[in-house]
C-alpha cells in the first residue's frame, strides 16, 4: 500500500514539474510512475532475496525494515534524481 502511494505521490510530482522542463503534464506524470515501478521491480527482484535471506538468519529490525520498505525510497531517489536532472538540463539550454 505504501508503494502504491508514494507512486501516486511521484506521479502528482512529474506531473507539476512538467511545465518547468516543457513537457506535456500527463506523459511526464506516467513516465515518472513507470521509472518509479521499474526501479523498485528491480530492486525487488535483485536485492530483496539476499537481504530477505540475511535478515532470515539475523533478526535484525534494520534488515526487517530494508525488506519491506528499500525498495520505495530506492524508486522515489532514482526518480527524483531523474525529474532533477532532466529538469536542470532542459532550463540550461
Amino acid at each position: 500500500m505504501l508503494g502504491s502511494i508514494a507512486a501516486a505521490l511521484v506521479g502528482i510530482w512529474f506531473y507539476n514539474t512538467a511545465s518547468r522542463s516543457g513537457r506535456p503534464p500527463v506523459s511526464w506524470a506516467v513516465s515518472g510512475v513507470v521509472l518509479y515501478f521499474l526501479v523498485a521491480l528491480l530492486w525487488t527482484l535483485l536485492l530483496t532475496p539476499g537481504i530477505k535471506d540475511v535478515a532470515s538468519h539475523n533478526q535484525s529490525g534494520v534488515l526487517i525494515f530494508i525488506v519491506r520498505y528499500a525498495y520505495i525510497i530506492f524508486g522515489v531517489s532514482v526518480a527524483a534524481l531523474l525529474n532533477g536532472w532532466l529538469n536542470k538540463s532542459s532550463g540550461s539550454q
